[in-house]
């Protein structure tokens, strides 16, 4: 009776204070709710299925309508989502999870009076579309780690014999093949989400491509997806889901996401004042020093020079290891900007181990090759002299433009002209032509930026094993070390195989560290508790709020 007084009592008020054009109720004023939040997207999702879609807009809208069992808090850390609690046995094999009994689908579609639950049905239907290879999910090698699923990814057994199952309608059931004590962070991705059969084979081909067939699960839904390849104006919208489970810890009521062409459009409009939050890899000074922003930023790239696998004089790995002891991070310091610091190992600060950025678990500094001008000296010249070398014109450091660096890469050079007797210039080019050149092979040098699809030690090193082919890492033992990674027993040997993957890594030349780079999620002024990815340059709008000072 209390209850249902007290909300008599508070629509009372609100719609007294509508009245008087106040613009928010008094409880909308302290708690920061019911406000609408706008952002940008550099183009179009293209298609929101889960299980099937690495288009980072798409992420970014799973994230904020579809929820798995588990999802990840502001620190990283897996949690309960669509599960209420679940339980791990001795063995670390076998993982039940309990789900929520008001865990809800929803669309613009559906009558919030007769909802339809989320049962653990949906689970292993999803499940075994991610690993069934007529699928070809990208996340599938991702999850070989449960019973049978290398076997059905490798075409070997059906789907069905996949150890996910559901032992009741309100429970969900993986059985692992081995050990992975970063499962539960797995559990924690959008593709890891679940999948409505009924609804799926309803839209006969249209799953994920319109906003008809999309059907959600999480705190908000997809009411409107604008979008024409051909005009501007393109939109998409969700609002507060009204089935949620938890829905006092969803504070805004929509989200509204506009579409334009590009990093640069989207960060221009954010500019002139038309969202409310930007994610973005560029640094701008004005928001990082201007009150009227709040700048969260996270460092998930490495960026560093690689060198073209056809290149004849790179292929010299005296070369190659010349130049890295040719390089004194500590002098270049002093040029780099806040868009970056300097980088002494391969894996970036925002991995994470054990709770903690990885980095401070794994000091970087004694991985990387250290500054020995008469060592590197030394190399090159027997290198040099081995090879019949004349001159080095035309080797140059292809370098983005979007590089706020620059200054460092040429202090860099400099000191290897001092060093080696040869110019190695940095030659600037636009994002497109970037691209171009390296799809081509039209480099010699690169400044380049490898970034993990997702936190973990593990995933920090297929990051480079899926660049093999562009770095010319061709490493037995860092590939028997990578993949002790993705089948670790404990958390402990996790730490000591990476530690010891980044230094054979670094001791290929293959790839040589420069910056750890930032990426940045810029609100305006009053706007909190946004939870970024910067995996995934997505955020988690669940609890953000409005609070002005």
């Amino acid at each position: 009776m209390k209850h249902h007084l007290l909300r008599w009592l508070s629509l009372l008020l609100a719609v007294v204070t509508v009245l008087s054009f106040a613009g928010c109720t008094p409880k909308e004023e302290d708690t920061g709710a019911g406000r609408p939040f706008s952002t940008v997207l550099p183009g179009d999702p293209e298609c929101l299925d889960p299980q099937f879609t690495e288009n980072e807009n798409a992420v970014f809208i799973i994230r904020n309508t579809m929820e798995g069992l588990l999802r990840p808090d502001a620190d990283g850390n897996p949690v309960p989502a669509g599960c209420s609690g679940y339980t791990v046995s001795e063995d670390g094999l076998s993982y039940l999870f309990s789900l929520r009994e008001n865990s809800y689908w929803f669309s613009k579609d559906r009558d919030p009076e007769r909802p339809e639950r989320v049962t653990s049905r949906d689970y292993v239907f999803a499940f075994r579309r991610l690993v069934d290879p007529a699928m070809r999910s990208p996340y599938a090698e991702d999850f070989r780690c449960i019973r049978n699923a290398a076997a059905i990814i490798e075409g070997k057994k059906e789907p069905s014999y996949l150890g996910v199952s559901a032992p009741d309608g309100n429970s969900v059931l993986f059985e692992l093949d081995y050990p992975d004590p970063e499962f539960p962070k797995l559990l924690a991705r959008t593709c890891a989400v679940p999948c409505n059969q009924e609804f799926f084979e309803s839209t006969k081909g249209r799953y994920g491509l319109d906003d008809g067939a999309v059907l959600c699960n999480g705190a908000f839904y997809l009411t409107k997806w604008n979008y024409d390849q051909y005009s501007d104006g393109n939109f998409l919208t969700l609002k507060k889901c009204p089935v949620y489970h938890d829905p006092d810890t969803v504070f805004p009521n929509s989200l509204q996401f506009t579409i334009l062409r590009g990093r640069e459009a989207a960060d221009a409009d954010f500019a002139q004042g038309n969202a409310d939050v930007l994610l973005t890899d560029v640094l701008h000074d004005s928001y990082l020093h201007d009150k009227d922003y709040t700048v969260m930023t996270s460092a998930p790239t490495t960026m560093g020079l690689i060198f073209n696998p056809e290149n004849e004089l790179l292929q010299n790995k005296s070369i190659r290891e010349a130049l890295a002891y040719g390089i004194d991070r500590a002098a270049l310091d002093r040029y780099v900007s806040e868009d970056v610091q300097m980088a002494y190992g391969v894996v970036p600060p925002a991995v994470t181990l054990l709770g903690s950025s990885y980095r401070a678990v794994q000091a970087d500094e004694p991985l990387c090759t250290p500054y020995a001008p008469n060592k590197a000296a030394k190399l090159f010249a027997e290198a040099a002299e081995g090879l019949g070398l004349g001159t080095m014109n035309s080797v140059r450091v292809m370098v983005p433009s979007t590089t706020a660096d620059t200054d460092a890469l040429l202090a860099m050079c400099q000191n290897w002209q001092e060093l080696f007797g040869y110019y190695i210039g940095i030659e600037t080019v636009s994002p497109e032509e970037y691209r171009n050149r390296l799809s081509s092979g039209d480099y010699s040098i690169a400044l380049y930026g490898i970034t993990p699809e997702r936190d973990g030690c593990c995933a920090a090193m297929q990051a480079y094993v899926s660049h093999a082919a562009l770095l010319g890492l061709e490493n037995r033992y860092f590939s028997k070390l990578a993949e002790g990674l993705a089948h670790p027993t404990n958390m402990a040997d996790v730490g000591k195989l990476c530690a010891e993957a980044e230094k054979t890594l670094i001791g290929t030349y293959t790839f040589i560290p420069l910056f750890y780079k930032n990426r940045y999620l810029i609100a305006t002024a009053g706007n909190r508790d946004i939870v970024f990815d910067p995996f995934t340059n997505s955020a988690d709008f669940i609890g953000a709020k409005y609070l002005p000072d």
